[in-house]
């Protein structure tokens, strides 16, 4: 049986409609922050891994064909509530969904470097309490057309690509190292069979997420289209500066922390 950690957001829904019967494997569904747990304590052998903690495990795993879940420019679902502007946010206590591993990173990295302002605390989401709040995937969703006394919104992809004009990585699809070649091969046919019948057959795979979503056909159409499933050029560019400006924030939060 080869278990496939399943992240449940609008977002990745073309790699798995197609996994849903498939013989010999289980689908387990976690939401970003637990596929990482998962990952590191052995309970899956493949899954979209979120891109900082694909760095923890390199050792263990082997990318998955070039299977990603990147945004090209807006991400539309990895959103930054404030109650001020960005650039006054010092001293503010932040909220973090705790579904999080690389979005809380990516906001790290871009109140340091594209607002160069410092919080004087990291909380769980706890609104009107925050000063600001990160959301991702379907919450994010829900809530795209603003939350009260929160007038400042920020798409995190957006910021990101106007400041390095690239897109972003949130996840890379990950195998166990010692997983057998054949299933290996196996599951890049099979997420490469999904992604095309996904697009091809569109309406009927998105349609039961329309209720719950609050999104149109055409609106889910739209957001799916602002993602790169493959990676390209682009994307491990988008990685390498990425990896490099994390280490250095967690290296000047380090050194904060001893002063």
């Amino acid at each position: 049986m080869i278990r496939i950690g399943k992240i449940p957001y609008l977002n990745s829904i073309l790699f798995f409609h197609g996994l849903e019967n498939e013989p010999g494997v289980r689908l387990e569904p976690l939401v970003p922050r637990a596929l990482s747990s998962a990952v590191a304590e052995d309970e899956v052998d493949a899954g979209p891994v979120p891109l900082v903690t694909a760095w923890e495990v390199e050792d263990r795993f082997l990318p998955l064909g070039d299977f990603c879940i990147s945004s090209i420019d807006r991400a539309r679902s990895i959103l930054f509530f404030s109650k001020r502007p960005f650039e006054r946010l010092d001293g503010a206590t932040i909220g973090v969904t705790n579904q999080t591993s690389t979005s809380v990173r990516l906001l790290k990295t871009l109140l340091t470097n594209a607002w160069r302002v410092r919080p004087a605390r990291f909380a769980h989401v706890d609104w009107p309490n925050n000063d600001a709040f990160l959301l991702i995937g379907d919450e994010a969703l829900i809530h795209r057309r603003g939350v009260k006394d929160y007038p400042h919104v920020a798409d995190l992809g957006e910021v990101w690509h106007k400041w390095t004009g690239l897109p972003f990585v949130f996840a890379r699809w990950l195998v166990r190292a010692d997983l057998p070649d054949a299933d290996k091969a196996r599951l890049v046919s099979m997420l490469d069979a999904s992604i095309a019948e996904g697009w091809a057959h569109f309406e009927r795979v998105v349609a039961p997420r329309v209720a719950d979503l609050n999104m149109s056909i055409e609106e889910m159409r739209e957001y799916l289209q602002g993602f790169r499933f493959r990676m390209t050029a682009a994307e491990q560019q988008a990685i390498e500066r990425f990896q490099k400006l994390d280490a250095a924030a967690r290296e000047n939060n380090t050194a904060s922390s001893r002063s």
